[in-house]
Parts: C-alpha cells; structure tokens; sequence
C-alpha cells in the first residue's frame, strides 16, 4: 500500500497474522461469538535510525527513553550553543526593557511639567526640573 506523509511516498506492507479461531463465548445477533488469538506475534526491531533537523540517531523502540546519536558532530554541543543564545536574548529583553522604562518615564515627567505649568505651581516646576536633570532625559 502506497502512503504519503508531508509529501514524502513510502510503501506500507501491513504484517499478517496468523490468527486461531478459540471457543463459543456468546451470541450475538444471531451470530456466534468466538475468541481469536495470535499464533505468532512479530518481533518488532529494536531500534530505529530517525532523523531530527539533519541529525540522525538510534531510538529504542522497547524503552523510548534511550537516544543515541549516530553520526553527530563531537565539538558541537547544543546546551553552550542554547546558554550562549538565552544569554543573548535576556540581554537584549533587558535593554529593550529599559528603553520602554526610560520613554515611559518622560512621557510621565512631561505631563506633570504640562500639569504644573497649567496650574502655574513654580515650586513643582522647579523640582521636576531638577528630577528631569537627575534622570538626564
């Protein structure tokens, strides 16, 4: 049977049992109803060559818990490669962090100078202008 998966064609040949017909259990409809079992059951391999972003490793089937890397590049290590990227992130959330703290700061200080302007509060005007030169903005 021919199959296609994400574009790519395999050919699936579905295994047969052997299968023995056992005792009467029940009716049904009329009909009688029977145990089947396997004779033979097929041993299924131990483990199977996949491939994941271009490397290809060996999983046991039995556990799925065991991977082994077949063919993998020795001075590659992705956890260094992982660290030095989240290292790179943080560092760029932060600055883009600081910059949204920064714009919302005078953003606010300049509707408190509008405020005290309005309202013609030159106590208050001369404080804020000393916090806006105290955070240099």
């Amino acid at each position: 049977m021919k199959l296609s998966y994400r574009g790519v064609t395999y050919e699936y040949n579905q295994p047969t049992l052997e299968v023995t017909e056992g005792e009467i259990l029940g009716h049904y409809r009329g009909v009688h109803w029977r145990c089947r079992t396997v004779i033979d059951v097929p041993a299924s391999p131990a483990s199977h060559v996949l491939k994941y972003r271009g490397v290809e490793y060996l999983s046991n089937s039995d556990l799925d818990t065991d991977v082994y890397p077949v063919n993998a590049v020795q001075d590659w290590h992705p956890r260094v490669a992982f660290s030095q990227v989240a290292k790179l992130r943080a560092k760029t959330a932060s600055r883009k962090l600081a910059d949204t703290h920064r714009s919302n700061l005078q953003n606010r200080l300049e509707q408190r100078l509008k405020a005290a302007r309005d309202r013609g509060d030159n106590t208050l005007l001369s404080l804020l202008e000393a916090e806006r030169k105290e955070l240099s903005l």
